[in-house]
C-alpha cells in the first residue's frame, strides 16, 4: 500500500490491461487510475482502513493502447508477517456489461420518447385509442376516446355495450360485422361509422384495430383506435355535390352551344347560300366587291361560330381524336383549294411540296390535321400581301415514331420576340394593331396548339419583324397499312342527274328555296316534303333515288324517318341536312344509317362534290 506496487497478478487482469505480466511488474497501480478518480480512489482507501475492505466499485482503467475501459473492484486488506500492507483486490472488467446497459438506457429513452411522441400525435390528431378484453368483455378506453365520445367518465360503463349502444343504429350492424370478421380471422377491421352523442350531436368515426393472439392463435383482446372524420366527409360530400354541379353546368353548356351551333348556322345557311348563287350572277365590278366582302364576312363569321364550339369541348375535355386510315396529298389538296380564291385575290405566289419519301398513307384524325394545316397556311395568307406562301412535308422521325412533319413559311409581316410569346397565349394575336387590321379572336391558334399537344406533336416558330415567319409542326402518327381512297370532297360543277329524282324533306321555306336553285343545274326532279311523316309517305309512293333529310322537323323529325325509309327501302341513300355539325352529331346520324352528312350553312361545292360520288 505504500508504493502501489503490484505484487500478485493473474493472468486475466494481464489480457485486459494489454500489459503483460512483466510489464505490470515494472509498474505500479496508479498508472493504470486516471487522475480525475484520485479522489474516489483515496475515499477507499479511508474505507478500507477503517472497516479493511472496500468495494464494490466502479472506476476506469487505462489500456495499454491508451483508451480508457469500466472495471468493477472489491477488496480487502491483508497483512503478512513483516506487518507490510497490501491490497488484496478482485477486478473486472465489465465493458459489456456496460455495453448492455447502454443499450438499454437508449432502448428505454426511445421507447419513453416514442410513447411521448405518439401521445403528442395523438393530442393533436384526436386519436382515441381502446383495448377490448375478449375474456372479459371489459372495454377500456384512452382519454381521448371520451372526448370523440362525448361521455364523462363516470357515466362510462367500460363494457362493449356502451360501445354499441352510441354507433348509430343504421350502422351499428356492419361495424359490428366487421369487427366479428376480425376476430375470427377472416377480415381486417377497417371501417367508417357514424355515433350519437349524449348531446345528440351526429359525428363520423374512422375505425382500425389489430387482434392480439396467444401462442395457440386464440383471439385473447382487441387493440384498436378512432378518430373524427366527420369534416372529412362532409367536405367530401360538398365537393361531390360540386362535381354533380360542375358536371350539370358543362352539360347544359355544351347543350347550350350545341343548340345556339344550330340555331346561328340555319340562317347562315340562307345568308351564304344566297351570296354563292349571286356569284355567277352577271354584275358590275362594284357589287362583285361588295360581294365578296359580304361572303368573306359571312365565311369569317361562320369561322368563330367553329372556333368557338372546338374551344370549349377542349376547355372540358370532350374533344376526342378519330383514328381512321386518311390520304396526306387528300388533305394537301383541299387546303390549297380552300385558299385558293384568297391567294389569287392577293396576287401571291402559293406552293405545296411533298418530299418524295414521304408516304401518303397515315392513320389520324383526318379533319384535325386538316384543320392544324388550313390554321397555319390561312394565318400565313393572311398576313402576307406580297411574296409567297410556301408549305413543306416531310416524313420525320420523332421520338422514335414516324411522324408528319409540315412546314409553312411565309414572306408577310414577321413577329418580334415579344408577339412570338403572345401567339401561343390563347385569345391573342401579336398585337393590337394585328387585330384592328387583321382581324380575329386569336382562338385559331390556341386550338391549333392544342390540337398538336393532342396527337403528342410539337410546334415551333421562327420569324422577324416583316421578314416573314416560319413555323414547323411535327405530328408523330403511325403510317396505314390500307390504301386510302381518294374522294373529290368539292367539286366546281354541278353533275348532271336528269332522270334522278330526289327527295328533300325541309321545313323552312328559306332553306327550301336555297337548295332548289342549288340543286338547279343538276336538272334533277326534285319534291320537297316539310316533315319526317310527309317523307315517309312519299317513299312509299314514288321510287326516289336520292334523299336530303333535315334532322329538327315538325311531327317527325329526321331520324325517325330515315329510320321507317330503311325498313321500307335499305336502298336509298338517306343524307343528313342539318346545322348540327359536331363531330359526335355526325357520328350518330352514320350510326343510325344515315349514308352521309351535309352541314348547314351548305357549301356549294361540298354539295356538288357529294352528288359526284353517288353518281360516279
Amino acid at each position: 500500500m505504500e508504493t502501489g506496487e503490484f505484487d500478485y497478478i493473474n493472468d486475466e487482469f494481464s489480457r485486459f490491461t494489454g500489459y503483460s505480466i512483466e510489464e505490470l511488474n515494472q509498474m505500479n497501480y496508479w498508472q493504470l487510475t486516471p487522475k480525475i478518480y484520485e479522489e474516489q480512489e483515496n475515499k477507499q482507501l479511508s474505507l478500507m482502513a477503517t472497516k479493511g475492505s472496500y468495494g464494490p466499485y466502479q472506476k476506469e482503467y487505462i489500456h495499454k493502447k491508451g483508451h480508457t475501459y469500466p472495471v468493477l473492484l472489491s477488496g480487502i486488506k491483508i497483512t503478512d508477517n513483516n506487518g507490510q500492507e497490501y491490497i488484496w483486490s478482485v477486478v473486472q472488467d465489465i465493458s459489456q456489461q456496460k455495453a448492455v446497459e447502454v443499450k438499454l438506457q437508449e432502448a428505454k429513452e426511445k421507447a419513453d420518447a416514442s410513447a411521448f411522441k405518439m401521445q403528442l400525435a395523438n393530442d393533436s390528431a384526436g386519436i382515441g385509442v381502446w383495448e377490448l378484453d375478449l375474456n372479459s368483455n371489459e372495454l377500456i378506453w384512452d382519454e381521448w376516446m371520451y372526448k370523440l365520445y362525448g361521455i364523462k367518465t363516470d357515466k362510462f360503463l367500460g363494457a362493449y355495450q356502451a360501445w354499441e349502444n352510441s354507433v348509430h343504429p343504421e350502422d351499428i350492424e356492419d361495424a359490428k360485422v366487421k369487427l366479428e370478421a376480425a376476430i375470427n380471422g377472416t377480415g381486417i377491421y377497417d371501417t367508417e361509422f357514424r355515433i350519437i352523442r349524449p348531446d345528440g350531436e351526429i359525428r363520423t368515426m374512422k375505425a382500425s384495430a389489430e387482434v392480439v393472439r396467444d401462442d395457440t392463435g386464440a383471439p385473447i383482446s382487441v387493440i384498436g383506435v378512432n378518430y373524427d372524420i366527420t369534416e372529412k366527409v362532409n367536405t367530401l360530400a360538398t365537393l361531390i355535390q360540386a362535381k354533380k354541379e360542375a358536371e350539370n353546368s358543362a352539360k347544359a353548356k355544351s347543350a347550350f352551344l350545341a343548340n345556339m351551333s344550330h340555331e346561328i348556322r340555319t340562317p347562315m345557311n340562307a345568308i351564304l347560300g344566297g351570296l354563292q348563287l349571286l356569284k355567277n350572277a352577271d354584275l358590275d365590278l362594284e357589287l362583285k366587291n361588295t360581294l365578296n366582302n359580304a361572303s368573306f364576312s359571312a365565311q369569317s363569321l361562320l369561322t368563330i361560330i367553329n372556333d368557338i364550339l372546338d374551344y370549349s369541348k377542349i376547355e372540358s375535355n370532350k374533344l376526342e381524336l378519330e383514328e381512321a386510315p386518311f390520304s396526306l396529298q387528300e388533305i394537301l389538296d383541299s387546303v390549297q383549294y380552300d385558299l385558293d380564291s384568297e391567294v389569287s385575290n392577293k396576287g401571291i405566289d402559293f406552293s405545296v411540296s411533298t418530299d418524295n419519301t414521304c408516304a401518303d398513307s397515315w392513320l389520324g384524325d383526318l379533319v384535325r390535321v386538316k384543320q392544324i394545316l388550313l390554321n397555319l397556311a390561312s394565318n400565313a395568307v393572311k398576313f402576307t400581301s406580297e411574296g409567297s406562301v410556301q408549305i413543306k412535308v416531310t416524313e420525320q422521325i420523332y421520338n422514335n415514331q414516324e411522324a408528319i412533319q409540315f412546314e409553312v413559311i411565309d414572306s408577310g409581316i414577321g413577329m418580334n420576340s415579344d408577339a412570338q410569346q403572345r401567339i401561343f397565349e390563347r385569345f391573342s394575336q401579336a398585337d393590337t394593331s394585328t387585330t384592328r387590321k387583321y382581324g380575329g379572336t386569336g382562338l385559331g391558334m390556341s386550338i391549333t396548339i392544342s390540337l398538336i399537344k393532342l396527337m403528342g406533336g410539337e410546334i415551333k416558330l421562327s420569324s422577324e419583324l416583316n421578314k416573314g415567319t416560319e413555323i414547323k409542326v411535327t405530328l408523330p402518327l403511325k403510317h396505314s397499312k390500307i390504301t386510302t381512297k381518294h374522294t373529290k370532297e368539292k367539286s366546281l360543277t354541278a353533275p348532271k342527274l336528269a332522270k334522278f329524282n330526289i327527295l328533300i324533306a325541309e321545313d323552312n321555306r328559306i332553306n327550301q328555296a336555297l337548295i332548289k336553285s342549288f340543286l338547279k343545274p343538276t336538272t334533277a326532279d326534285l319534291t320537297f316534303v316539310e316533315n319526317g311523316q310527309q317523307a315517309v309517305d312519299a317513299v312509299k309512293q314514288k321510287k326516289y333515288d336520292l334523299i336530303f333529310m333535315d334532322i329538327h322537323m315538325p311531327e317527325m323529325d329526321g331520324i325517325e324517318a330515315q329510320i321507317l325509309i330503311n325498313e321500307f327501302d335499305s336502298r336509298i341513300p338517306v343524307i343528313a341536312l342539318t346545322a348540327n355539325v359536331m363531330k359526335e352529331d355526325i357520328e350518330y346520324y352514320l350510326s343510325q344509317g344515315f349514308t352521309a352528312h351535309i352541314g348547314k350553312p351548305i357549301d356549294i361545292n361540298n354539295l356538288y362534290g357529294l352528288l359526284h360520288q353517288f353518281t360516279s
